[in-house]
């Protein structure tokens, strides 16, 4: 989650969290495609695909968890999408290389990833981490964690996720995740 926590961590450890729904079934909801078949990654050098977009996952510093997180997000992805998806969304250069850098995605781009991302982290809990860590152990983690979890809808952190790695840190989602983040860490500091 490197690529993406950078950006956010200067807007008070914006690590976003958002749900499950892919907008299926809901009224006026674009269907999602169906996942691409085994023929259209045909030519597609899968191991390096997948090193690849581990690599851009965990950036230069990654632990155990992170690798392992990162694994899981890069066969998300590769099973939800297709290299010309990847290469439309900049996240693959011309010669379906994984770039060194994620780039600002477009909307399409946006939910490839999100939807990869959320299919194998919980952004509350890493929203939570990077917080304790920030404070040195001051935020109580578990109260932060369920102010968090209080204060937004799936759908209003699902959106904030899109937002982020879309480039918009100024967008509503955004605002309104880094203000609950503000709030639940001044509930959850202990009393001066």
């Amino acid at each position: 989650m490197q690529t993406l926590l950078p950006a956010l961590t200067a807007l008070a450890a914006v690590a976003l969290l958002a749900g499950g729904c892919s907008g299926e079934g809901e009224p006026g909801a674009t269907p999602s495609p169906p996942p691409p078949s085994a023929s259209e990654h045909a030519g597609a050098d899968e191991p390096s695909l997948r090193a690849g977009l581990v690599r851009l996952w965990v950036g230069d510093d990654a632990t155990a968890e992170d690798t392992e997180t990162g694994e899981c997000f890069a066969d998300a992805l590769i099973e939800a999408s297709t290299p010309q998806q990847l290469a439309g969304a900049g996240i693959l250069d011309g010669s379906h290389t994984v770039v060194a850098e994620l780039p600002v995605l477009d909307r399409a781009g946006a939910e490839l990833w999100v939807d990869a991302q959320l299919a194998c982290t919980d952004l509350v809990a890493e929203s939570t981490r990077a917080q304790v860590a920030a404070t040195k152990g001051k935020v109580d983690r578990t109260a932060y964690e369920a102010c968090l979890r209080d204060a937004l809808t799936e759908q209003q952190l699902r959106e904030a996720a899109e937002e982020a790695v879309m480039g918009n840190l100024a967008g509503d989602a955004v605002s309104a995740f880094s203000a609950a983040q503000l709030t639940c860490v001044q509930q959850a500091l202990p009393p001066d």
